[in-house]
């Protein structure tokens, strides 16, 4: 014959007592960052398409300024004010991803003048940034854009594009 003891705990007391048992652990659970994953497409038959007079010049090399400009095309378009109007506005897609780009290329184009990183470090990091911002354009990026918008300073935003995004071929 089994025995089953019941015992009448208020559900105060069992929080309580599910507190102290973890916090006697001494160990502190810490978040783990969020990892976003995207698919993935080579881009160099893009790339192929851009010469070297519509890129321009960049500091970091020819294959940055034909991506630096492969971003501009794809990110901004231009439309008109009003119809007949000759004049235009700029409008960005995905601003927030946009923006996040180009101030870490300043960032990393100021940061390699004042010698506090060196040229091909910074070139090897904007370029997955790039790659990133360039696939990520027609997938779904809400939480990515939160993520970015959480952030405050470009060593964060540089960390959460290099580090915390998975990019799937």
């Amino acid at each position: 014959m089994n025995v089953v003891a019941v015992h009448n705990l208020p559900a105060q007391d069992a929080l309580t007592y599910a507190n102290e048992s973890n916090s006697k652990t001494g160990v502190v659970e810490k978040e783990k960052p969020q990892v976003f994953e995207f698919r993935g497409y080579d881009r160099g038959y893009e790339l192929e398409k851009i010469s070297k007079e519509m890129a321009g010049e960049h500091p970091f090399g020819d294959l940055i300024a034909k991506k630096i400009y492969l971003l501009e095309e794809k990110y901004t378009s231009e439309v008109a004010l009003v119809p007949g109007n000759p004049q235009t506005r700029i409008v960005i897609i995905k601003p927030v991803i946009y923006e996040a780009v180009k101030r870490i290329e300043k960032h990393l184009i100021k940061s390699v003048k004042k010698e506090e990183t060196n040229l091909t470090s910074a070139s090897y990091t904007l370029n997955k940034i790039l790659d990133v911002a360039l696939n990520i354009l027609t997938a779904d990026t809400q939480g990515f854009e939160a993520a970015i918008s959480s952030l405050n300073t470009n060593d964060s935003r540089i960390e959460l594009f290099t580090q915390r995004v998975n990019l799937v071929f």
